[in-house]
């Protein structure tokens, strides 16, 4: 009996060795360690490819590859990365958003057309010609491998060969401003305050309002904008795209309105103006209009979260920089906006004077970050989160800017 037992414990032992062994001697390609093997991207079988809008929901063609040389088989997720040169320097390609398990990679018509757009800067005009885009694949596994220490990914994401094909874009459809992720230009310089950072929402940059009408692109948030802002002959400004950057804007060279111009820009005499920017056409007028007829004392925001008003009334600052009736001030809402809810804006702690969504349904969430508001509107929808929230009365327009 004490023989068997000594040959079970060999035994045991024995199946413990083999089995350290199978987790130690696990081989991986060594390049698929450090990140230098590649593989294979098949040419596609057409070299020439025309979007189209009508078909922007569909795949505009499959690219098929090799399973990278692991060492070993692999459930693989592929994404497609495009770029305008064969580099793809580090921030000069877009990585499509879909990806894909499996050697078969669909690419989207409309993801693509998205990122000929950003290659274009931003927008394409008549006539459309065929651009030339260079394609690789992007391979990464998330159980490559075992780390003694824990499961984790070790074997590092692969990139393909190079492939280039030629493509004729589109040019996306315009949509109302409630249907896209804005991106909407800054007054910046008003009474000396130059300002561009976040810190400066409201008192410093100054956000032009949206318009009605399907006037904005959905591939980029660009679109028509503007606002009506009282400006001194001595003031200097000029308008920005992006919070803390410098470029690209609107400003003066030779004394006439500029795209990048190199002065700021100035009016002629102390007055009220229209600023009217198109940033997809990239035209931008200034135009004297006349003074708003109704002024208020103070802007405040109510709503659920402040019982109406009823405890503590969130007041607004103005911009006496603009001419008073830009009104800013950062709030945070401690929880979403109640199942009956909302907010509103109002004047002079009255129910007067008061602009809500413009929707006919309460807390319709299209209009959440940004609307026209509509005077006597229905509630505005929130969200828990620290905002800057900014209002502009003479024409009823806001935006929530989360921090």
């Amino acid at each position: 009996m004490k023989r068997y037992n000594i040959l079970f414990i060999v035994l045991l032992t024995l199946i413990g060795f083999t089995s350290c062994e199978d987790k130690i001697t696990t081989v991986i390609n060594s390049q698929a360690l450090d990140g230098s093997l590649s593989f294979k991207l098949n040419q596609p079988r057409y070299a020439n490819y025309v979007l189209d809008v009508a078909n922007s929901s569909k795949d505009l063609d499959s690219l098929t590859c090799v399973q990278p040389a692991y060492g070993f088989t692999a459930a693989v997720t592929y994404s497609t990365q495009v770029c305008g040169n064969a580099n793809f320097a580090a921030g000069t390609y877009q990585t499509l958003p879909t990806t894909v398990n499996g050697e078969k990679v669909g690419v989207s018509t409309k993801e693509m057309n998205k990122a000929l757009i950003a290659f274009n800067g931003g927008a394409f005009s008549e006539p459309l010609s065929f651009k030339t885009v260079y394609v690789r694949l992007k391979a990464y596994v998330s159980d490559a491998s075992y780390s003694a220490i824990k499961d984790s990914l070790i074997v590092k994401p692969l990139y393909s060969n190079v492939i280039s094909l030629k493509i004729k874009p589109y040019i996306e459809p315009l949509d109302y401003y409630y249907n896209v992720t804005l991106r909407p230009w800054y007054i910046v310089g008003l009474g000396g305050k130059w300002d561009n950072s976040v810190a400066g929402l409201g008192s410093s940059l100054i956000p032009l309002s949206v318009i009605n009408g399907k006037s904005y692109d959905p591939g980029t948030g660009d679109g028509t904008f503007a606002t009506t802002v009282y400006i001194k002959s001595s003031d200097s400004f000029k308008l920005i795209r992006d919070v803390s950057a410098w470029s690209p804007s609107w400003a003066m060279t030779g004394g006439a309105l500029k795209y990048n111009g190199n002065d700021n820009i100035t009016v002629a005499a102390d007055g009220w103006y229209t600023l009217t920017l198109n940033s997809i056409d990239n035209k931008l007028t200034i135009a004297a209009t006349t003074a708003p007829t109704s002024n208020y004392a103070k802007i405040g925001l109510v709503g659920d979260f402040d019982n109406w008003g009823g405890n503590n009334e969130e007041f607004f600052t103005a911009n006496t920089n603009a001419g008073g009736h830009l009104w800013y001030t950062t709030y945070t809402f401690a929880a979403d906006n109640a199942s009956d809810g909302g907010c509103k804006f109002r004047a002079n702690s009255a129910w007067t004077d008061d602009w809500g969504a413009p929707s006919p349904d309460h807390r319709d969430d299209r209009y959440r970050l940004a609307g026209i508001g509509g005077y006597k509107g229905k509630n505005i929808s929130f969200k828990k989160g620290s905002y800057t929230i900014i209002f502009n009365d003479i024409d009823g327009s806001y935006y929530f800017i989360k921090k």
